[in-house]
C-alpha cells in the first residue's frame, strides 16, 4: 500500500465527481491524490513520516484552470510603462508616461507599452502618431489596445517599419488614415503585425521576469493551470520551457500554437508532459467589439455602417481549419461577433464532415454574440467554447449603450443559455486585457453586474456550480486534460485552491 506523504484535513472539499462531491480530508503522494473522503477512511494511507496539513475548516476546491489567457504577454505588461485606465485617464497622461520613459532610454531603443482603452479616456479616441510624437521623436514608440487588436505607433516607428504614405491595408487588417490619406499611426488586426512585428517581443530577460511575474499572480489567485492561447514566437517557447526547468514557472502550462507560426512543425495536441505541454492550434476568425472589428451580421449600434473584420477570410478559414483537423489537431479559434462565429462554424463543419472524427472538442473562443440558432448549431457539432465574461462587467455598460445596442449588449455572454442546449464551456480573464481574478470572474457570471452597477440580461446568468465548474471540471475538459485535472479524485495530480469561504454559500 502506497503511504501518504501528505494529508490535508479539517476541510471542506468540493471534490467536483459527482459520485464523492464532499470530503473532509485528502491524501497525496508524489502529487496526486492516493485518496480523498472522510478523515477516519484516510487514516490507513498515513505514516510516521506522512506530513500532515490541517485546514483549520477551510473551503478547497480543484486547482483553477485559466483556459484563455495571453501569459508572458501579461507578464511582460506588468513591468512595462503603465498607460491603461486607471493609471491613466487621458491622452495627455499616456503622453506624460511615456516621455518619461523616453527620458531615460537611450536614444534609438523602441518603447513598448500595452493596455491603452480609448473608450475609458476622457479624450474618448485612439492614440494618432502625432500624440505619440510629443512623447519622442527619438525613439520609435509602439503601444498595443488592451484588446490586442489594434496598436499605436509614432512617426519614427512607422519609419523603422517602413510604413509609407501608400501602403496598402493587408488582408484583414486596415491601417487608419488622416483626411490626407496619411497613416494616422492607429493599425487595426493584421496591420498591427506589419508594423509591431518587426520588433522582439522583448528582450530574454524582461521575458524570463514577465514569466515569474504571472507565475506568482497565477498561484496568488489560486490558479494552478494557465493557457497560452497564442503563441506566437520561438522565444516564447524557450521562456516557457526555461522556466518549468528551472522552477521559475510554477504553474501547469498549456500552449497553443498560432496558426501563422506553427509552419511545419511535427506537433500536435497532447504533446508534452503534465508541467509543459500543447493544446489547441489557434486561429483568428475576428477582432475587438471595442475596437469595432469584432465580425457582425448587423452593422454596430453607434455606427450601423461598420461590421467589423474579417481577419482570415471565410473561405480560407475552412481550408485551414479542415487541414489543421485531418492533422489531428484540437482546434481552437478567436470569433467574438456572430458572423465570424457562422464563419468558424461553417469551417468546423465542413472539416468533420471531410474527415469525421469523435471527441475532436473544437473550440470557440470568446464567443460573445452567440445567437440561439448558433447554439444549437454548436451542440449538433460537439463545438466547446471559453466564454470571456469579464465583459460583463468591464465592458457591458459600453456594450448594450454604445457597440452593439440594448438587445444585443444584454445578451453578451449568455452563459444560461450554453447550459441549456449542453455545450461545455468555460470561463476565462484574457489577460491582459482584464485582470486574472477566477473568483471574481466566477461572481461576474453569476450576478452579470456591469462597471456601473447595472444588472445585465439577468436571465443569462450562470449558476455557481456551473460557473465554478467554468475554472475547474469544465475547464478541465474543454483543455482535454480531464483525465489529470478539473475534480479531486484519486489519481488525478492534487491540484488545490484553498479558500477561507465558500463560493456555493457566500
Amino acid at each position: 500500500m502506497t503511504i501518504a506523504d501528505r494529508l490535508f484535513t479539517n476541510g471542506s472539499f468540493h471534490t467536483l465527481d459527482p459520485d464523492n462531491p464532499i470530503a473532509e480530508a485528502l491524501a497525496s503522494w508524489r502529487g496526486r491524490i492516493i485518496g480523498v473522503g472522510a478523515r477516519v477512511d484516510l487514516e490507513a494511507l498515513t505514516g510516521p513520516d506522512t506530513e500532515v496539513v490541517d485546514l483549520g475548516g477551510a473551503t478547497v476546491l480543484p486547482g483553477f484552470i485559466e483556459t484563455h489567457m495571453h501569459p508572458i504577454a501579461a507578464g511582460v505588461q506588468m513591468l512595462a510603462p503603465q498607460i491603461g485606465y486607471p493609471d491613466c485617464r487621458t491622452v495627455a497622461d499616456v503622453i506624460s508616461v511615456l516621455r518619461e520613459v523616453a527620458s531615460s532610454t537611450p536614444v534609438g531603443k523602441p518603447i513598448q507599452s500595452w493596455g491603452y482603452d480609448d473608450s475609458l479616456m476622457v479624450d474618448d479616441r485612439h492614440l494618432t502618431r502625432h500624440d505619440l510624437n510629443a512623447a519622442s521623436t527619438e525613439h520609435p514608440i509602439f503601444v498595443r489596445h488592451i484588446s490586442g487588436h489594434l496598436s499605436y505607433a509614432n512617426d519614427r516607428m512607422l519609419e523603422l517599419a517602413g510604413i509609407t504614405n501608400d501602403v496598402e491595408d493587408p488582408v484583414g487588417g486596415l491601417f487608419q488614415r488622416e483626411a490626407s490619406g496619411r497613416p494616422s499611426g492607429c493599425m487595426e488586426e493584421t496591420a498591427n503585425f506589419t508594423v509591431g512585428g518587426i520588433l522582439p517581443f522583448a528582450e530574454p530577460d524582461v521575458l524570463a521576469a514577465g514569466a515569474r511575474a504571472i507565475s506568482d499572480h497565477c498561484l496568488g489567485v489560486g490558479v494552478t493551470s494557465m493557457t497560452d492561447a497564442a503563441v506566437m514566437a520561438t522565444e516564447m517557447y524557450a521562456t516557457y520551457q526555461e522556466g518549468i526547468d528551472d522552477r521559475s514557472i510554477r504553474v501547469r502550462t498549456r500552449l497553443f500554437p498560432g496558426w501563422r507560426f506553427v509552419g511545419d512543425l511535427p506537433l500536435r495536441t497532447g504533446l508534452g508532459g503534465d508541467m509543459l505541454s500543447i493544446g489547441a492550434l489557434k486561429f483568428v476568425s475576428d477582432g475587438s467589439i471595442q475596437g469595432y472589428t469584432a465580425c457582425l451580421c448587423k452593422g454596430y449600434h453607434d455606427r450601423p455602417d461598420a461590421n467589423g473584420t474579417e481577419v482570415i477570410p471565410a473561405a480560407e478559414l475552412i481550408q485551414l481549419v479542415t487541414e489543421a483537423h485531418r492533422k489531428g489537431w484540437q482546434v481552437a479559434v478567436h470569433a467574438n461577433g456572430d458572423q465570424a462565429i457562422d464563419n468558424t462554424l461553417d469551417a468546423f463543419e465542413a472539416a468533420l464532415e471531410a474527415h469525421p472524427r469523435d471527441d475532436h472538442r473544437h473550440r470557440i473562443e470568446h464567443c460573445q454574440t452567440v445567437r440561439e440558432d448558433q447554439l444549437e448549431r454548436m451542440a449538433r457539432l460537439g463545438v466547446m467554447a471559453s466564454v470571456f465574461a469579464n465583459h460583463i462587467w468591464y465592458w457591458g455598460d459600453r456594450h448594450r449603450d454604445r457597440f452593439l445596442g440594448p438587445e444585443r449588449g444584454s445578451r453578451i455572454d449568455p452563459l444560461a443559455s450554453f447550459t441549456e442546449h449542453g455545450i461545455v464551456h468555460a470561463l476565462h480573464c484574457d489577460m491582459p486585457v482584464t485582470p486574472l481574478d477566477p473568483l471574481f470572474t466566477i461572481w461576474t457570471a453569476v450576478n452579470r453586474i456591469t462597471r456601473d452597477g447595472d444588472l445585465l440580461g439577468p436571465e443569462q446568468r450562470a449558476r455557481v456550480a456551473d460557473a465554478v465548474a467554468g475554472y475547474t471540471s469544465a475547464a478541465a475538459i474543454l483543455n482535454m486534460e480531464e483525465h489529470d485535472k478539473g475534480t479531486l479524485e484519486v489519481g488525478k495530480l492534487a491540484d488545490l485552491v484553498v479558500l477561507d469561504a465558500d463560493p456555493f454559500t457566500v
